[in-house]
């Protein structure tokens, strides 16, 4: 904050239980944050809970598809499907939980908090891009098929609208 000659409060809560009021937020926004590591089903109705109407709700998570291909045995993304794509939307490591929602099921969810969806984004990298998570998932990999995707969706305005 010193560097970029900012004051601002922080604040330290589960995403999943915010103590602040309602439609105190015109941005919620995640960077595989609470939308990867907290229930979704919890912390979609929180966030929505946050945001004045027209607020912005954008995040990125792990693609459902990445989730699927991840193979728990190598620790590593596979180029074979490893799991249900409809049953499985979390796994747990034994250090953390990770969620994953089928696309549908993250569409339903929106449209019961009154968000309308502007852009699912799924992420490609360049041909020439570089990349520190090669471990994680390989480049190669990523070009085929997205590892990860951004959302981006508007909470409602009273006349049913997004902004």
């Amino acid at each position: 904050m010193t560097e970029a000659g900012a004051d601002f409060p922080l604040l330290h809560a589960s995403a999943e239980a915010v103590p602040l009021p309602d439609a105190s937020f015109d941005v919620v926004f995640c960077d595989h944050g609470a939308m990867s590591f907290a229930d979704p089903e919890r912390t979609v109705p929180e966030a929505a809970r946050l945001l004045r109407p027209g607020g912005l709700l954008a995040f990125s998570a792990e693609s459902p598809l990445h989730f699927i291909c991840w193979d728990d045995d190598t620790n590593a993304v596979s180029e074979q499907l490893r799991s249900n794509y409809f049953e499985r939307t979390s796994a747990d490591d034994g250090e953390s939980i990770v969620f994953s929602l089928p696309y549908g099921d993250w569409i339903r969810l929106f449209r019961r908090q009154s968000f309308t969806i502007e852009d699912l984004i799924e992420l490609r990298p360049p041909i020439d891009a570089e990349s520190t998570y090669n471990e994680y998932v390989p480049h190669g990999w990523a070009r085929q098929w997205p590892a990860e995707q951004i959302w981006r969706c508007h909470k409602e305005e009273p006349n049913g609208v997004g902004s």
